[in-house]
């Protein structure tokens, strides 16, 4: 299978690096990080991120800090703590994508 990376059209199974592979399973895109983290991709728009609990209270973004306290996982890049996730969304939009909303 291929898929886009960085623009650039690849063959799937990829190693990005010694540590990030992107692979496919089933019907979904799948993103290693050393097993540490995987992000999946759906066709239908669907993203699920697993991450191992050596990651706990080291996240950031719409994921939270995955220090199973809820109450500071509205968090924007400029560290501060919001109530509403579509702001959170905003603030970690990348902005290389001007087509993105």
């Amino acid at each position: 299978m291929s898929s886009y990376v960085n623009g650039l059209l690849v063959q799937l199974p990829l190693n990005v690096s010694n540590a990030v592979t992107i692979t496919q399973s089933q019907d979904d895109i799948v993103i290693d990080q050393s097993s540490r983290m995987q992000v999946f991709f759906s066709p239908n728009g669907q993203v699920e991120v697993k991450v191992n609990d050596s990651l706990s209270g080291k996240m950031c973004a719409p994921c939270g800090n995955f220090n199973r306290d809820i109450s500071d996982d509205f968090r924007l890049p400029n560290g501060q703590i919001v109530g509403d996730i579509v702001e959170v969304m905003d603030a970690w939009k990348a902005r290389d994508f001007s087509e993105c909303y």
